[in-house]
């Protein structure tokens, strides 16, 4: 009998994200000016979280790049890939760095519960991939992986592949598990900004230096001042915290409020339906921390744990 190369894996298409492609020679020397992390550790082929931030220290994107034999891909949300890409061409001048929306790879997710099993699809995903498009695409690799969180894994591919190898409706992807996948973050106190938020709030807030997002030896990048000072000052007064709402009613908007005896506590970062509520993650006041805070329609939002210390 032949194995089944998907035992032990779930896979999920992830429409809100996409991916850009950094190369040229000069494309790892550039990024190290914009971003928080340290670039130049990227050849071991790790993923790394890391954020775009204007002078003033504010987070305009969070990214997860990977590095492959011939680019540097930045995984964010869709909404977010205009923006991001012109603001960092401005800088460009006279590197040798072309930034492009990799507009012909689709982004899901792979949730591994064995890891053998995972380098089977990888595999079917390349073999996949190359039968379809014997030659790469302009601008594009053809299939990309990202090491998201333990379990978790992002793959960008080409359309035909995901529907290859999934039986994936690329134009009918599961709400649902688009919501599990934003549940698991919130669980795993895993920030995105969105681009409601773009702009908003600066790395600590969002506990990139809690998740290994900042580096704070590397050289300088796009308002590390700010970051720097706040880091070596300790003045972070609010941080990013897990909170649950019950079943009722709908997930609240993006920066919604979150009220403490009636005076505005926390701002909704993010939130995802889950099986037995909402899960929110929320920039809240330090001297709110641990406490039940209510939305301006009078529901309570019940502080959960996260699993790090902040």
């Amino acid at each position: 009998m032949n194995e089944d190369p998907t035992q032990a894996l779930r896979t999920i298409l992830l429409p809100n994200f996409g991916v850009l492609r950094v190369g040229g020679a000069d494309a790892r020397t550039f990024l190290q000016g914009q971003f928080t992390n340290d670039v130049g550790l990227l050849a071991d082929g790790r993923t790394q979280l890391a954020a775009c931030c204007t002078n003033q220290g504010r987070v305009i994107a969070l990214v997860r790049f990977r590095q492959t034999d011939d680019a540097i891909y930045a995984l964010l949300p869709a909404d977010l890939l205009g923006k991001v890409a012109t603001h960092l061409r401005k800088f460009v001048l006279r590197s040798k760095v072309e930034i492009l929306q990799a507009a012909d790879l689709n982004v899901g997710a792979i949730l591994t519960g064995d890891a053998a099993a995972a380098v089977r699809v990888h595999r079917m995903f390349d073999e996949t991939a190359l039968t379809m498009s014997p030659v790469p695409l302009a601008g594009s690799t053809e299939v990309v992986s990202f090491q998201y969180a333990p379990g978790r894994e992002v793959v960008a591919a080409p359309p035909a592949a995901w529907r290859s190898i999934s039986g994936f409706s690329l134009s009918q992807p599961s709400l649902r598990g688009q919501a599990e996948w934003l549940a698991a973050d919130v669980a795993a106190g895993l920030p995105h900004v969105f681009a409601a938020t773009s702009e908003q709030f600066i790395p600590q807030m969002l506990n990139l230096d809690l998740i290994d997002g900042v580096s704070f030896t590397k050289g300088c990048y796009a308002g590390q001042e700010i970051v720097a000072r706040t880091h070596h000052l300790g003045r972070v007064k609010r941080r990013t915290m897990r909170f649950h709402l019950a079943a009722s009613g709908a997930a609240p908007a993006t920066l919604s409020k979150l009220l403490l005896d009636g005076v505005k506590a926390a701002e909704v970062l993010m939130s995802a339906e889950s099986g037995d509520g909402i899960e929110l993650l929320a920039v809240t006041n330090l001297d709110a921390a641990g406490k039940t805070l209510q939305l301006e329609d009078g529901r309570s939002a019940v502080p959960r744990a996260l699993p790090y210390s902040l």
